[in-house]
């Protein structure tokens, strides 16, 4: 089966006598305990009909004025290309988490600006491996053990014996960075954009803050032909301009081979970032009244300015994970909120639309950190899914 718990979507989990086998803690609870805190269909606190819940929804956003659809990283693709068409049916603003999470760094990738591959040729070929700014003992709990540092691949048999060098660059020594011990290198940052300086200073032959970490580095990726750097929160939030680091990596690639995988994020949130690039040449905050993206269009923006009248809102809960200075405004505002568990967003919702979950009660396409597309075999299918609600909306608009 394939996990949904993280953009790792492992493939080789299975149960047997009730038992999950292979996954990680985040794993095992979503197909342990699917069964519990589910929603159920709600207008205004009262329970009704799904049928009814959805007419509802469909009626909010026809009369909403400025209506914006969020989240979306949980769910599969064939939803997310419903929500986007809901979308500009309504002409209205779409955007999901990658907006303050990876986006930035996903769409690079996109674009062809900085080169990428995939984790399956990076668990049979990578030498050096670079994890900065993510902590994936944390949010990607497999990630070492099922591509990176421990896998024995075909050109490292020996995995991180003897055929793995692994660098972690973050502000505090980590779970990861204790790993950081033989063949390793743990460099802790003050400024990122002095460390990635340092990279192209030291290529160049110059002097240079970490001249001697960064040294080690280069002249490990020097020994192989395949070498791989992981980006996370850390390293977008560290660098005030992006075009800093893809400047590194071309750098870097006249010494070396050097690609580039996003890390860390919600199980299907490239697959939004793809299906929208692919629609409109943008990952997110995208406003189709205005035909662009911008800052502006974010929705914690849209909603700190109360630029939005009206939310669906899928998958995700921004009670929890906003601010509440931001998240507090959705109380302003007509909401929908389309889940299979009960949120706290759907405890204040105005209506409730209760969904399958993804890779456990309904089949479809995610998309892996790295690109790869893989197809979900359900343990059970429920007709009541996103696919379905969203057709609905969409029938109805």
């Amino acid at each position: 089966m394939i996990c949904p718990g993280c953009s790792c979507l492992c493939d080789d989990v299975y149960i047997k006598d009730g038992r999950v086998f292979n996954a990680c803690r985040r794993g095992r609870e979503i197909f342990a305990k699917y069964s519990e805190n589910r929603t159920v269909a709600k207008v205004d606190g009262k329970e009704v009909d799904v049928d009814i819940a959805i007419e509802k929804a469909v009626e909010i956003l026809k009369d909403a004025k400025n209506p914006a659809i969020y989240g979306l990283d949980t769910t599969v693709v064939e939803a997310q290309k419903l929500a986007i068409d809901v979308a500009e049916k309504l002409n209205g603003y779409i955007d999901d988490n990658s907006s303050f999470c990876l986006g930035e760094l996903v769409e690079a990738v996109l674009k062809g600006e900085l080169p990428t591959t995939t984790l399956d040729e990076v668990r049979d070929n990578a030498y050096v491996l670079v994890y900065w700014g993510t902590n994936p003992y944390h949010s990607l709990s497999r990630h070492l053990s099922k591509y990176t540092y421990y896998p024995r691949g075909k050109k490292r048999p020996r995995g991180y014996d003897e055929d793995r060098f692994l660098v972690v660059v973050d502000v505090r020594r980590s779970e990861t960075a204790v790993l950081a011990k033989k063949n390793a290198r743990f460099i802790r940052v003050d400024d990122d954009a002095e460390l990635v300086d340092s990279f192209v200073k030291v290529v160049e032959g110059k002097a240079a803050k970490y001249a001697k970490d960064v040294g080690v580095v280069i002249t490990e990726m020097k020994k192989a032909d395949f070498n791989v750097i992981f980006g996370g929160l850390g390293l977008k939030y560290g660098l005030k301009d992006l075009n800093q680091f893809k400047e590194m990596v071309k750098k870097l690639n006249e010494v070396a081979p050097v690609y580039f995988i996003p890390a860390g994020f919600h199980g299907n949130m490239r697959g939004f970032n793809e299906t929208l690039f692919e629609r409109v040449g943008h990952v997110n905050r995208y406003s189709f009244g205005d035909s662009k993206s911008g800052e502006e269009f974010a929705f914690t923006e849209l909603l700190k300015n109360e630029k939005i009248d009206a939310a669906l809102i899928v998958g995700t809960d921004p009670v929890y994970s906003l601010p509440f200075e931001v998240s507090s405004k959705l109380g302003k505002i007509k909401s929908i909120v389309v889940d299979p568990r009960m949120s706290f967003t759907a405890r204040i919702a105005d209506v409730v639309i209760p969904s399958a979950i993804s890779g456990v009660e309904a089949g479809g396409t995610m998309v892996r950190s790295d690109g790869v597309r893989v197809k979900l075999e359900p343990l059970e299918e429920k007709e009541i899914n996103d696919v379905y609600i969203l057709n609905k909306i969409k029938e109805g608009l």
